[in-house]
């Protein structure tokens, strides 16, 4: 049952439905918290930051078509992500992995699982193709999609950064932000770029 229910999930984040989006980050995110301070030890503002990173991992994969359907939940998803930008923060701080056979008792596939999400992520060219569309886009796109994608900000604290006049205005620029960037994705899809 959870996984068709997931599986619907993945479908509405493709769709763009941004309480389907909030509902995500707001539902995994405490539990990632305390996951991520019980296992790694890390500070709150570096768990903060690698949750971020790893939902946005999630969102892209699904709205480039690499996530269309899953084999564990997507909690198991977000925090295989999680895990997988931990090692590489620990390669790059301490050059050495950490042991992580405490973490969970996660199966062989949910280990391939990690393994493609670690490739992807670390594929520098499709940072560096977010990075270009990020800063092709313009503001107020820029500065809004960093905002709710990026840092975290809910659509309410977005209100206050932005100085709109409430959230439904942010999810009607968010949706049509997020337009424009699909537009701009499929543009550069037959460039050389991609």
């Amino acid at each position: 049952m959870l996984e068709k229910k997931d599986n619907q999930i993945l479908e509405a984040i493709k769709r763009g439905d941004p309480k389907v989006l909030e509902k995500l980050y707001d539902d995994n995110r405490q539990p990632f918290l305390v996951w991520a301070a019980q296992t790694y030890q890390c500070e709150t503002e570096d768990a903060v930051g690698i949750y971020q990173k790893a939902y946005t991992i999630l969102y892209l994969n699904v709205r480039n078509g690499k996530l269309t359907s899953l084999t564990s939940t997507i909690k198991t998803y977000l925090f295989s992500i999680g895990k997988n930008l931990f090692r590489e923060k620990f390669r790059d701080k301490h050059n050495r992995l950490v042991n992580l056979d405490d973490v969970s008792n996660s199966s062989i596939v949910e280990n391939q699982l990690d393994n493609n999400i670690f490739d992807t992520y670390k594929d520098e060219h499709q940072k560096e193709l977010v990075r270009h569309l990020l800063n092709e886009i313009g503001n107020p796109c820029k500065k809004l999609l960093n905002l709710m994608f990026i840092q975290g900000y809910s659509a309410e604290a977005v209100v206050h950064e932005m100085g709109y006049s409430d959230e439904r205005v942010v999810r009607k620029r968010k949706s049509l932000c997020l337009k424009k960037l699909r537009e701009m994705v499929a543009e550069k899809k037959d460039s050389t770029f991609l």
